[in-house]
Parts: C-alpha cells; structure tokens; sequence
C-alpha cells in the first residue's frame, strides 16, 4: 500500500517539472528548465515502478490473506 501512495506523489511530484513553476526547492526557489525536466522524467520513471511494486505486493497481500 505504501508503494501505491509513495509512486502517485513521485508522479505528481515529476509532472510538476514540467509546468511553468517548476519543482519546488524551497518556499521561494523553483528549480525550472531542462534540469528540472530531467529530473521530473527520472521522478516519473521511479514513480511508475513503486506503483507497480505497490501493485504487485498488495494484490499479493490479499491473495495470501483472503481479501479478495
């Protein structure tokens, strides 16, 4: 469950890079540009395989246990 909750914030956390903002460093610095963009791809990337292990180990779960 905590891999389902950790990949959609990376996620969101990566698409954020490619807004006007950019990524939030601090309260008042945004890091924004290419950099940023590299940065948000890697985010996603890595947000898309905790989903996934999430996945994989919840239904796990709940096949060990019954749950659905």
């Amino acid at each position: 469950m905590l891999g389902l909750i950790l990949g959609v914030f990376t996620v969101i956390l990566g698409l954020k890079a490619f807004s006007e903002e950019g990524i939030p460093l601090t309260r008042t610095k945004n890091l924004k540009g290419g950099g940023a963009k590299a940065i948000g791809v890697i985010c996603i990337v890595l947000g898309v395989l905790f989903f996934v292990s999430g996945l994989i180990s919840t239904f796990g779960l709940m096949a060990r246990f019954g749950g659905g």
